[in-house]
């Protein structure tokens, strides 16, 4: 029941309750395995991510041996174009930093072009110097996507890793290679560090979004009173 539930939430890009769903399981699961249980503790306390393997695996799927230390993931949030939003996430050494989060409203593009908006939050991203450069970019798509983003990686940019993720399919396109790869092929905690970043990136970008709306529905209503 609860794997049906956390599909259910997954077709209806309801990031967070599927999150949620996917832990219950995984605690039930250690149940029947005869794991021990501990007494649950806050979120922050209980998570334990260990970098250096999931980097390993990074690296290899980009043939890299550079360090990947920041990663930053983007999301667009839009309704027919309407009070469109761009996020920004941030996660060093596969922990997020609040503090370096950004958000973005859409000034340029007109229409649901995610596309475009995307390009343009990169645009705008770039030309921040008061941010480190990213050593990897989670985006929520895929291949259009990332060739938008990429015109925006300007020469001293252009080792700046390539990912988009799309709330949908679980399939990780790569810069540089023709076929995605599945998420089910990694390594848990590989696969489930990119979920994290595309559920955080969608969840900021839409929390902004709803406020967006919120203060022009407000602004509407006080004219016409």
């Amino acid at each position: 029941e609860l794997k049906r539930a956390m599909q259910d939430a997954a077709r209806k890009e309801d990031f967070e309750r599927a999150t949620k769903l996917r832990n219950q399981l995984a605690s039930i699961e250690n149940i029947f395995s005869h794991k021990p249980l501990t007494r649950q503790r806050p979120a922050r306390q209980r998570q334990t991510i260990d970098w250096p393997k999931i980097e390993r695996v990074i690296k290899a799927l980009f043939n890299t041996a550079s360090t990947i230390s920041r990663v930053e993931g983007y999301d667009i949030s839009n309704i027919s174009g309407t009070e469109a939003t761009g996020s920004m996430v941030v996660f060093i050494n596969g922990n997020p930093k609040k503090s370096e989060y950004r958000k973005f409203k859409i000034k340029t593009v007109k229409g649901a072009n995610d596309v475009a908006m995307h390009r343009e939050v990169m645009r705008r991203r770039l030309g921040r110097s008061d941010l480190p450069r990213p050593d990897l970019l989670v985006i929520e798509g895929g291949k259009p996507q990332i060739n938008a983003v990429r015109k925006e990686l300007r020469p001293g940019n252009w080792d700046i890793f390539l990912t988009a993720l799309a709330k949908r399919d679980e399939e990780l396109f790569i810069e540089g290679k023709a076929i995605p790869q599945r998420l089910d092929s990694l390594p848990t905690q590989v696969k489930f560090f990119f979920q994290r970043v595309r559920d955080e990136s969608h969840r900021f970008a839409k929390k902004y979004h709803h406020k967006l709306r919120e203060i022009s529905y407000r602004e509407k209503h006080q004219d016409k009173n």
